[in-house]
């Protein structure tokens, strides 16, 4: 009986946890601000996370999204090179980070400014795989949406930790808009909402297994 008792304590308590980080999200969502370029300190690299992408390389609007604010960045000098981070929708296709390289170089990003990293499957990935082309680098701007910052703040300070690298570094986060919408009708995509919400416990358990493993299967963190 004890067992049991304590058994529904944690469930009890699992539950919670779950319904005051969703709570969180969405507070963090509708309210994060929008940036300010002028009000903005200069970083060393401008990081864009891969959105979707399908298997012929179009990138959805998120990721379109996403470029065009890393874009707005550099242009107001923020940053003098953007890393653009996503793998690939199939063996052998584009990745996104190239794709999302190119979108920005037809809006006139030279491709010098542009790193590009094709391999990250998760937020996880972009972190640990960015961080890898851009050792020297102190002071990092993270593009994404509003309600995927915060996990991409902890993935990048949990790859920091991981790599040994100075905690020095700094992450500044800007949103490139507040949560995915549908069109015509620019209603809010909940179901992105949903998949953050249980997202942001799976990344933080996958972040321990590859910590606590001793050959750091990178495969644990797709």
């Amino acid at each position: 009986m004890r067992l049991v008792r304590y058994l529904r304590r944690l469930v009890k308590l699992g539950i919670a946890a779950f319904v005051a980080m969703t709570l969180a999200m969405l507070a963090w969502t509708f309210l994060w601000p929008v940036p300010d370029v002028r009000g903005m300190k200069q970083a060393d690299v401008i990081f864009c996370l891969g959105a979707g992408m399908d298997e012929a390389g179009t990138l959805d609007s998120a990721a379109l999204t996403r470029v065009d604010r890393c874009v707005q960045l550099f242009e107001a000098g923020l940053a003098p090179v953007i890393v653009f981070s996503g793998g690939t929708a199939r063996e052998g296709g584009p990745s996104a980070g190239g794709q999302m390289a190119l979108y920005a170089q037809s809006l006139g990003v030279p491709v010098e400014a542009t790193i590009i990293e094709g391999r990250a499957q998760s937020t996880l990935q972009n972190a640990l795989f960015s961080l890898d082309l851009t050792p020297d680098a102190q002071d990092f701007i993270v593009v994404t949406e509003a309600f995927h910052l915060p996990r991409s703040w902890a993935s990048f300070h949990w790859a920091r930790w991981e790599m040994g690298l100075p905690n020095t570094k700094t992450f500044h986060l800007v949103m490139s808009e507040d949560v995915r919408r549908t069109q015509p009708d620019n209603s809010v995509e909940w179901r992105a909402l949903v998949r953050e919400s249980f997202a942001i416990w799976f990344n933080a358990v996958r972040a321990l297994a590859y910590s606590v493993s001793t050959n750091k299967p990178i495969g644990l963190l797709h």
